[in-house]
């Protein structure tokens, strides 16, 4: 039997090639701004570009279909049924009964359509709730594992081989006469 890999390990597993970092949430609504407040808290780079999609990621599809990536990675508050804090990722597979209440469309259904129209590897990192009433502050173990993810993410990132630089060389030209 092979040891479970942390987080940290199924994070970098996942996340080849090109990648977009999409969070999704309502910063508004206490623990459901988890994924959007991890996407403002991490950092881009060649080869890695983040959305805040807050809770209409509906409007950046087409924005991430040009980008052609090879993973796109979705961060959001799920119900997993789990403590508070609890984080799993998640293949597309591993969604379908999940039904985020601030969004319009099914974690699902975004998942589909992006690997559909990507030919990339699309995974979720669920983040299980405490509260999601408006105007409520972020749990301190939602809060706790917003700061790991997004901690995780940046190392990760900065981790990755940076593309080669172009060689720019002087080119002589002639003085006009």
């Amino acid at each position: 039997m092979g040891r479970e890999m942390n987080l940290q390990e199924k994070i970098s597993f996942v996340m080849r090639g090109t990648v977009v970092v999409m969070g999704i949430g309502n910063p508004c609504r206490g623990d459901d701004g988890a994924g959007s407040i991890v996407a403002g808290k991490t950092n881009g780079a060649p080869g890695v570009r983040v959305i805040d999609a807050q809770e209409v990621p509906e409007n950046y599809l087409r924005l991430v279909v040009d980008w052609r990536p090879d993973t796109v990675v979705l961060i959001d508050s799920v119900d997993l049924k789990a403590t508070p804090g609890s984080v799993a990722v998640l293949e597309k597979d591993g969604t379908a009964s999940y039904w985020p209440s601030t969004h319009r469309l099914p974690i699902n259904l975004l998942m589909n359509y992006l690997e559909r129209e990507t030919r990339a590897r699309i995974v979720l990192v669920a983040i299980q709730p405490c509260q999601t009433a408006f105007s409520q502050l972020m749990s301190a173990a939602v809060s706790s594992s917003v700061d790991a993810i997004a901690r995780i993410l940046n190392e990760i990132i900065a981790a990755r081989p940076q593309p080669a630089q172009p060689k720019f060389t002087a080119q002589s030209r002639e003085a006009p006469t």
